[in-house]
């Protein structure tokens, strides 16, 4: 019998897809006459999943505190220094308490429930999707090919389904996306092999903390640093996976790429770049609300819109890039 998280974890996987137009069962598109087509009812679908996913993540509401009168000048406060992170460490027995689903789902679900087993509280580094697609990718499990719609994606090899793994395909707003899914066998095959990944990940936040060290000289002041670029070989390092990310993870993911003598890159020069391709445009909504939302060509190209839940139970929307997308703006990189 399947586990209430298990059962909640389908269930908000189902009001996820029919808040985008899919048939949760069989990943086709919804006809236009749907109901979960109406924009309304899409909407308040997307809610409801974004309650299911707090539930799964133990997340509370946070109350509005007021602000006494006594208060200390804003300016006034400094900030404690951060406590360093402390390197990923996950216990040998915890790994039983792994939360297993019985259906196929992506790596980066099963990296998510991964980190649900770090002690809560403790100020340790967490595993990404591309510390486990590498290991795989070195094993041989995973390989980088590219898909018949034109992008790039980390899928099985013959040994790969061999261990459970599988080439999955659904369309999301009228996107085809092709990726990996993991079965029962294929997460056994990821938590057999954790320290491996974990040894991965911890040598890629070493480097990092390493490249952050290095960013000042020894009168504290900031070197003079190279403008931001990555050739196409550097490109190539970049972890992509098949879930839609907004454009704030792309420049996070881009600078985890560079050294520490380079500019970062900000996520408003990625919008930016998107709104000068004319896949972004500035719109603003009846309540005057402004924000930059998806052009015509920017749906057909993988830009979508998420519903998501803010602290106080708002609804507000996110721009998310599926893999297409965000290879527009890798592409675009590379040439420059």
């Amino acid at each position: 019998m399947a586990t209430e998280n298990a059962i909640i974890e389908r269930a908000e996987m189902y009001l996820r897809k029919l808040s985008c137009g899919i048939n949760p069962l069989t990943d086709e598109i919804l006809p236009e006459t749907d109901s979960c087509k109406q924009e309304r009812i899409s909407k308040c679908l997307a809610y409801v999943a974004s309650l299911l996913q707090q539930q799964l993540n133990h997340d509370q509401v946070a109350p509005i505190k007021a602000v006494p009168t006594n208060a200390v000048p804003r300016k006034s406060i400094q900030k404690a220094p951060k406590t360093p992170k402390q390197p990923l460490s996950i216990a040998p027995e915890s790994i039983g308490n792994y939360r297993f689903f019985d259906y196929p789902v992506s790596i980066s679900r099963v990296v998510r429930n991964i980190n649900e087993l770090i002690p809560a509280g403790a100020n340790m580094n967490r595993l990404l999707y591309a510390d486990v697609a590498n290991f795989l990718v070195h094993e041989g499990v995973l390989s980088r090919k590219m898909t018949e719609n034109g992008s790039e994606a980390n899928l099985p090899t013959t040994l790969g389904e061999s261990y459970g793994f599988e080439k999955g395909e659904s369309d999301l707003r009228g996107h085809h996306n092709i990726y990996t899914q993991c079965g029962e066998k294929a997460q056994k095959y990821i938590l057999d092999n954790l320290q491996k990944c974990i040894t991965i990940a911890n040598e890629r936040f070493a480097s990092r903390e390493t490249a952050n060290n290095g960013s000042d000289d020894s009168n504290g002041d900031r070197k003079s640093r190279q403008k931001f670029h990555l050739s196409a070989e550097e490109l190539k390092n970049y972890p992509a996976d098949e879930t839609p990310i907004p454009v704030s993870e792309i420049a996070r993911r881009l600078n985890t790429l560079i050294g520490p003598d380079m500019e970062r890159i900000y996520y408003k020069v990625i919008r930016d770049w998107y709104v000068s391709e004319g896949y972004l445009e500035f719109k603003e909504s009846t309540e005057g609300k402004g924000a930059f939302l998806p052009t015509e060509k920017g749906a057909l190209a993988g830009l979508m819109v998420e519903s998501r839940t803010g602290k106080q139970g708002e609804l507000y929307d996110v721009v998310m890039y599926d893999p297409k997308a965000q290879h527009l703006f890798l592409d675009y990189l590379a040439q420059n």
